[in-house]
């Protein structure tokens, strides 16, 4: 059964700390995953999944959350520029690449 909550977790990528938020509370249409840098929080990652997508994997593993921050940073998002703001609305398209 999946938990009805937020969540927050540190995770380290790269030798840089981040700062994830995972917010899995049923009134919302979406399960997101939002990551700050440790030194800031204007600049953010966010990433939307839907209730069925999120199923298949498990957010709250430092893997996952790693997987999805260099994905992030691999496509444009640079956690060192302050007000450097990321969102992905369609998350379930990276399903594939959380699983491998």
């Amino acid at each position: 059964m999946k938990p009805f909550r937020k969540r927050t977790k540190k995770v380290s990528v790269n030798g840089y700390e981040f700062h994830c938020v995972i917010n899995e509370f049923y009134k919302n249409d979406s399960v997101s995953f939002r990551v700050y840098p440790h030194n800031t929080k204007t600049s953010f990652f966010e990433i939307h999944f839907s209730w069925q997508g999120s199923w298949f994997f498990n957010l709250n593993l430092p893997r996952t959350c790693s997987i999805l921050i260099l994905y992030a940073i691999d496509n444009g998002w640079d956690f060192t520029q302050e007000k450097n703001q990321m969102v992905i609305e369609q998350g379930d398209l990276l399903i594939e690449l959380i699983e491998i």
